[in-house]
């Protein structure tokens, strides 16, 4: 009896899995546009010139020294009490701030778990340390769930297709987003 339960949920599994790799195959191309969905104001990073000037055109060195320089990261952790300072810096828009300080949060499990898998993703060189340039990546993904209602353009249907599949799929569209970048 025991053996017939272990059977039945193995071809459950087996089942399942394939269904669940089908539904996320292919991931709309409008998952990476999320600067036309979502008008928020982009971080002026240039703020942190003082302290950054000499770390570098690239992206990863550049965000490396600025969540250094505010102290929002710890090696390779978020320091989510140093991350609204450090927004509060570079945005003048209280939602947007809230929204980006929530988004995160949320991603701070998600990239230190998920770094491995990311790296080889990533468009940028290993020269700097690219878990800062993962979490910025990740926080500025999620404003497809979180963006302001009144900068949603919710009569766009390629963001409506986007927001739809970034729900079925979240890490699908989150590694789609970060091959990209």
């Amino acid at each position: 009896m025991q053996s017939g339960r272990i059977l039945v949920a193995l071809i459950l599994l087996e089942l399942t899995f394939p269904f669940e790799a089908a539904k996320c195959k292919a991931a709309p191309k409008s998952v990476q546009n999320v600067h036309i969905c979502c008008s928020a104001p982009m971080p002026n990073w240039g703020v942190y010139n003082k302290e950054c000037h000499s770390s570098g055109p690239e992206a990863s060195c550049r965000l490396a020294c600025i969540f250094n320089a505010s102290s929002a990261l710890q090696g390779n952790r978020l320091v989510q009490a140093k991350i609204r300072p450090m927004l509060e810096r570079a945005f003048n828009s209280a939602p947007t701030i809230d929204v980006y300080d929530s988004n995160f949060a949320n991603c701070s499990s998600v990239v230190r778990s998920k770094y491995q898998e990311l790296s080889p993703l990533s468009r940028q060189s290993e020269a700097c340390d690219r878990h800062a340039l993962f979490y910025s990546l990740c926080a500025y993904s999620r404003l497809i769930f979180t963006c302001p209602d009144k900068m949603w353009q919710r009569n766009n249907r390629m963001c409506q297709e986007a927001k739809a599949y970034a729900k079925k799929c979240p890490w699908q569209a989150l590694k789609m987003f970060m091959k990209n970048t």
